[in-house]
């Protein structure tokens, strides 16, 4: 019969780590990504805690803000009905109102706190040297892996592993800006370890930078649009001379506001491509973005680049 062994200190430390990043609010998502990178060949207690880890911050950032909008589209709905019924009996609007709005909030902060309670409890549970497991996904990912935290011996399917690792950086577009520095790690500390690996990371990474500039320069080049009316605006208040609105002005608002709609209707679509590619690559597919995917792929077999490998 094999019995468990308590991990090192240093792997309930790198694992208590991992799991607390949570509380960055997704910024901390690429904590867990070098921890498993930097101990999937040495413990497999840190590794598989430090995985599970940074699966929950990507996946459970995603379903987070999924539930988040379930929420205030059922909320918003509610509150039209119930205006509706009340009618012109409703003696206080504004308490209706008052209500609402305490209630959105609680749902939604009490939802958001649960998503942080988790980690917390697994934080602890790791610094006890216990073998942790996510509600839905730990004992999946376990399964998934070949993980068995009381056999020791038992190896865990690396090709499964990269998967996950991989897939998970896929989805973490829904952390903007930051959710690039994830798979970015692995892109460094993987890259010459595993072709695969490489080649979903770095795909990932150009992906969501191209979508991180284009969104960023967009918004200020609509921002920008939008002050000379606004400047205009401001000095008529004033009492000073120039006229607010003038065919220039509304031009370059008009054009602002296109900006803005370019970026409400194909924000949700970058999304859907980044969460689609986690997806196909967790169901073993080794996925290409349009466009992106093919070049990156002829980037990286170039003779100097296999060399640098």
């Amino acid at each position: 019969m094999e019995t468990e062994t308590k991990p090192a200190v240093e792997e309930r430390t790198m694992a208590v780590i991992a799991h607390l990043s949570a509380l960055a609010f997704g910024t901390g998502s690429f904590v867990p990504a070098i921890f498993w990178a930097e101990q999937r060949k040495k413990s497999r207690y840190a590794s598989f805690q430090s995985l599970q880890a940074y699966g929950y911050q990507s996946l459970g950032y995603t379903v987070w803000m999924l539930a988040y909008l379930a929420i205030a589209v059922f909320m918003l709905i509610l509150l039209i009905v119930l205006a509706a019924v009340a009618g012109s009996s409703l003696s206080s609007p504004d308490t209706l109102f008052l209500v609402w709005v305490v209630a959105f909030f609680c749902m939604a902060f009490g939802l958001f706190g649960l998503y942080l309670l988790f980690p917390l409890i697994g934080a602890v549970a790791c610094a006890l040297g216990k073998d942790f497991r996510y509600p839905l996904l730990g004992s999946r990912l376990a399964k998934y892996l070949g993980y068995d935290f009381s056999k020791p011996d038992q190896p865990i399917d690396q090709t499964h592993e990269e998967h996950f690792a991989a897939s998970m950086g896929h989805f973490n577009v829904i952390l903007f800006f930051w959710g690039l520095f994830g798979p970015l790690a692995l892109w460094l500390t993987q890259g010459k370890q595993s072709a695969f690996l490489k080649l979903q990371s770095v795909q990932t990474v150009v992906y969501q930078t191209i979508g991180s500039l284009i969104y960023f320069g967009i918004s200020l080049v609509a921002s920008v649009m939008f002050i000379p009316l606004y400047a205009g605006v401001i000095m008529a208040e004033n009492g000073m001379a120039g006229e607010a609105i003038n065919p220039v002005t509304m031009i370059m608002f008009f054009v602002g506001m296109c900006l803005f709609g370019l970026i409400t209707l194909f924000g949700p679509l970058y999304h859907i491509l980044g969460q689609w590619a986690g997806l196909r690559t967790l169901q073993g597919h080794d996925y290409r973005y349009p466009l992106i995917g093919r070049l990156i792929e002829k980037w990286l077999s170039k003779p100097e680049i296999l060399t640098e490998q």
